[in-house]
């Protein structure tokens, strides 16, 4: 992986100001299509770094953008606190349309990042048929009615988005976050960096979307991805965003591909880098969206 990426700001519909890093491809020129990648709620860009990594290493020549959500990381939230999946939607698009304006696009999402892309097919169907190579939705759902709160969630939520915009969020420990996010035995050194993103992301940002996560239902708008090579991954030790949910975002994808993986929590890109850069090269040598019939 490019080991000092650039960094710039798009500017995103909602007024909030994003921070993109582009992985220049380490050969030093670039093919193939473009690898996008979306993080997911509470988190940020740098979750998806080993990952892209393992793909730099394995592909010299790909190119691959993160970014920091709204309001997460380096980015500024948007000017409106009532928020919906479908901003991210239109984040994501304008990240594309400044970072890679041509050319075919894989996009990545994981946990809120994997609903970002959902939510850019909703918006952008279009873009999905003309530019859209693959999509890797990695530990996440199109509905998550039927989700199983974590103890104390809903009341935590509450608390959080009457704080101050200034106050900071999800205080937690290292047990707590390797007990609700991750699979036995995590890496000491994921878990930190874990809990030092949840809890730095500010208790607006976290209540908001934690609302907008739970108000999501994309299981009517799933056509764009049909004839687009989509692979579905979720943990089998995963809290947030179950097998079940998977399973079922899978089915109502015509050709996805699904995989549970044993052992794994919600953080699969911390805890399997090689199994999700495996699911994304599938994608990166899908056939040319252009080429579909």
């Amino acid at each position: 992986m490019s080991a000092d990426p650039r960094l710039s700001t798009v500017l995103a519909p909602d007024g909030a100001r994003i921070a993109v890093r582009e992985h220049a491809a380490p050969a030093g020129t670039a093919e193939g299509p473009t690898l996008v990648l979306a993080h997911g709620w509470c988190l940020g860009a740098e979750t998806w770094d080993r990952v892209v990594a393992e793909l730099q290493a394995r592909r010299p020549h790909l190119r691959v953008i993160t970014y920091d959500q709204p309001g997460h990381g380096l980015s500024t939230p948007g000017h409106d606190r009532q928020v919906s999946l479908l901003d991210l939607g239109a984040t994501l698009r304008e990240v594309i349309a400044e970072t890679a304006p041509e050319g075919d696009v894989v996009l990545g999402g994981h946990s809120m990042g994997g609903m970002t892309v959902m939510a850019l097919a909703q918006i952008a169907p279009e873009l999905f048929a003309e530019r859209v190579r693959g999509a890797a939705l990695v530990g996440t759902a199109a509905h998550l009615g039927t989700r199983r709160p974590v103890p104390g969630e809903g009341i935590a939520m509450a608390v959080l988005g009457r704080l101050p915009a200034s106050a900071r969020g999800l205080p937690t420990t290292p047990r707590l976050t390797a007990a609700n996010l991750f699979g036995p035995d995590p890496d000491p050194q994921a878990v930190r960096a874990t809990g030092r993103l949840t809890s730095r992301t500010r208790a607006n940002v976290v209540a908001d979307w934690h609302r907008a996560i739970g108000e999501l239902d994309f299981r009517e708008h799933l056509a764009p991805f049909a004839g687009v090579r989509t692979v579905v991954l979720t943990g089998a030790r995963d809290r947030l965003t179950p097998v079940s949910a998977g399973r079922r975002l899978a089915a109502g994808i015509p050709g996805a591909q699904f995989w549970s993986l044993p052992g794994v929590g919600h953080m699969i890109t911390y805890e399997a880098p090689a199994i999700v850069a495996d699911k994304v090269e599938l994608l990166l040598d899908a056939p040319a969206a252009s080429d579909r019939a």
